[in-house]
């Protein structure tokens, strides 16, 4: 059984498919005939799969695991059978070897920014065991062992330790949370502690403190993998493509565009979703392989070869501001703030408060951290955007 904790999904969000459907003839006689042969080839590859995982009678399970990790064998994911670089929107991950559930055998875990997994083999079978999003990292000591979840921004926190049985169940502690309830940037008596039912800073830190230390002992080596080499940056947003189609709901209103972030010369891939919440990616290539950066919400702005980005859209009151830089295809976040609406005793709306870097700031100190990262003035949206076969056309031409 999988259990999947999703904190960040664009939905990957998640990371995430019903095709609406297409109107006008010839449209519909090339969906007819394209969903044939996609079936065709898909019921193929099934069957070569297929194969594959039973043609491995003497395989131990350091070799299993190998093959999954080479992209040999698949996984059930979400219904439906997929390789390892289908679990993953980037190019790069790590993994390791341990002992997760206590049962004497080593399980395979792979993680990479955004995404964490826990695989083990049932029968020689790999199966996904757990899934977790944003802020899970598995602990393995010689005392104990089970996941520790720990997200922290825009002045929220959330703690809990998961462990997994041998039998594949999950028993979960009660998830401690930290809300910055006076919006002062800082964990004091003035914030909302709740664990079970409220408790107080002292309980909570001490938790927190706990669970924290755990992670000193953890005996886990990760290794770096590159799943795929691509050739060229118009193979790799092709695959890319390709890859939502197994990891998200892609519709007609998608969009795409080709843009230049960075100082060289190969564009960037930009997709938005149609929504508001499905927010915009943006892929990059370098060096054969590949970078993502997912925001859940639209309007993101950036300096054409100036590798810089800048979103700060948001809504209901809370709007964060998001700087990032892009260097030798990889997204980093440089800058993040954000601006909260505040209320009296009553209420009743008070006024804006800012906050950067996780301080309380003025509204000109916010400013000021931005223009810092960022020439706004300089920042630009895509100018042209193309339906997916518009672009796919492009990207084989």
């Amino acid at each position: 059984m999988v259990r999947t904790h999703k904190k960040y999904m664009m939905k990957c969000a998640a990371p995430i498919l019903a095709l609406s459907t297409l109107t006008g003839c010839k449209k519909d006689m090339y969906v007819e005939f394209s969903e044939i042969a996609e079936t065709a080839a898909y019921d193929e590859a099934n069957m070569q799969e297929s194969e594959e995982q039973h043609d491995l009678p003497g395989a131990d399970t350091a070799e299993i695991y190998e093959h999954f990790l080479d992209g040999k064998l698949t996984v059930e994911w979400r219904e439906q059978q997929v390789r390892i670089s289908d679990l993953f929107w980037g190019n790069d991950i790590e993994y390791c070897f341990g002992d997760i559930d206590g049962d004497g055998a080593e399980e395979l875990h792979i993680r990479d920014n955004f995404v964490y997994y826990v695989i083990k083999l049932q029968n020689k079978t790999p199966q996904i065991l757990f899934e977790g999003w944003g802020g899970y990292e598995p602990v393995v000591t010689d005392k104990f062992c089970g996941i520790f979840y720990n997200w922290h921004k825009y002045g929220r926190e959330e703690i809990k330790w998961i462990q997994i049985n041998a039998d594949g169940s999950e028993k979960s502690e009660e998830t401690a949370y930290w809300r910055d309830h006076n919006k002062d940037g800082n964990m004091d008596e003035g914030d909302s502690f709740y664990r079970c039912e409220d408790i107080d800073m002292e309980q909570y830190v001490r938790y927190r403190q706990e669970q924290i230390a755990k992670q000193a002992e953890n005996t886990l080596e990760w290794t770096g993998r590159r799943l795929k080499h691509f050739e060229t940056w118009k193979e790799a947003y092709i695959d890319f493509i390709d890859k939502m189609h197994v990891a998200e709901t892609v519709t007609d209103n998608w969009d795409y565009s080709l843009i230049y972030v960075d100082d060289d010369e190969i564009p960037e891939l930009f997709i938005y979703t149609g929504s508001m919440a499905g927010g915009e990616t943006i892929v990059s290539f370098y060096d054969g392989t590949i970078g993502t950066m997912n925001r859940e919400r639209c309007g993101m702005q950036y300096i054409e070869y100036g590798g810089l980005l800048y979103n700060g859209n948001g809504n209901m009151g809370f709007y964060p501001c998001n700087v990032y830089s892009l260097e030798k295809g990889v997204f980093s976040e440089i800058g993040t703030g954000w601006i909260s609406e505040h209320f009296d005793e009553q209420g009743n709306f008070d006024d804006y408060v800012y906050f950067w870097e996780d301080s309380a700031v003025t509204e000109a100190e916010f400013e000021a951290s931005v223009d810092e990262l960022i020439d706004r003035s300089k920042c630009v949206e895509p100018s042209v955007l193309y339906s997916e076969n518009e672009i796919l056309e492009i990207l084989n031409a």
